[in-house]
């Protein structure tokens, strides 16, 4: 019989089945650091969204408690003085009066774009610009229309009411004026199909023929004061320039009838005060008519 004789295995053999079958090797430091750095990108990423989230949360539940409307200007300061500026007669008492009691009410609870509407609403108020003064002190500046012409109209009551014209032709009721300052105003003596209510509210739409006249006005009050002071009532039929009966009508103390064209007003106030210094014209206290209205001829009746 034949034994069985293992045979001996080499004393190295052992020790290779002990080896790990992984072909990875072990992880090198750059490795480990980006292994790191993408744990905290995720991590840091995952703090963010959970802040969000949480942020999100805690809007809503302030939008759905019953804690009322959140103040974010801070506890409001009350108005303690007004800076009015103007151009024309209306004051800072008059202001007052139109606005009313402050009432320890601050600027941020005024409306001032509410309130420079209101004024302009007011037809004297040609500009207003409305601002606030932090911490407290509410700024209002206006500029005014100045009246050329006063028209006096009657009421329903039978009494006589005076109105004020602008050199834009704005009819309204003036505040503020020295009554001697109007007096000195000629009167506007115009058809009554010309004076158009206004759909809404008090008063009358603008005289469209008024910027016609005006620059005749202001011409001889700046610079014939004297002819300017004698002239009484003013009154216009189609004040165009190319409407061949389109005229200006003045009556005055001297010159119960005077006569321009519209337009030209220098060339014509310079033949108007050439003839007034005439020894014929001078030597007559009242003229009945001078008619400056076609072109280089002067008509005149003593």
């Amino acid at each position: 019989m034949r034994k069985n004789v293992k045979k001996e295995k080499p004393i190295g053999s052992g020790w290779k089945k002990l080896a790990p079958k992984s072909s990875r090797r072990p992880a090198s430091r750059a490795a480990l650091r980006k292994r790191l750095s993408s744990v905290a990108r995720i991590s840091l990423f995952l703090v963010l969204l959970g802040s969000l989230g949480y942020g999100i949360w805690w809007v809503d539940k302030l939008a759905r408690s019953d804690s009322g409307p959140i103040d974010l200007t801070g506890p409001g300061i009350p108005i303690s003085g007004i800076s009015f500026h103007s151009d024309g007669v209306l004051s800072d008492s008059w202001f007052d009066n139109w606005f009313g009691p402050l009432r320890g009410r601050s600027l941020m609870e005024l409306d001032i774009d509410e309130m420079q509407e209101s004024l302009l609403s007011e037809d004297q108020i040609s500009f207003a610009r409305v601002s606030r003064a932090f911490p407290d002190t509410l700024r209002i500046e206006i500029k005014e229309r100045h009246p050329i012409l006063v028209l006096r109209l009657g009421s329903k009551t039978g009494n006589f009411q005076d109105w004020l014209v602008s050199p834009d032709g704005t009819i309204y009721l003036g505040t503020g004026y020295p009554r001697s300052a109007l007096s000195l105003l000629p009167s506007l003596s115009v058809d009554s199909s010309l004076l158009r209510p206004k759909k809404e509210g008090q008063g009358y739409e603008r005289l469209e023929g008024i910027p016609t006249v005006a620059p005749l006005l202001d011409l001889v009050r700046r610079e014939y004061p004297a002819i300017y002071r004698d002239w009484q009532v003013v009154s216009y039929e189609r004040p165009n320039a190319t409407d061949p009966g389109a005229h200006v009508r003045i009556r005055s103390g001297r010159v119960r009838n005077l006569r321009f064209s519209p337009g030209k007003y220098g060339i014509q106030m310079r033949r108007l005060h050439y003839l007034l210094l005439e020894p014929d014209v001078r030597r007559s206290p009242v003229i009945d008519s001078i008619d400056l209205s076609h072109g280089r001829s002067v008509f005149a009746k003593i």
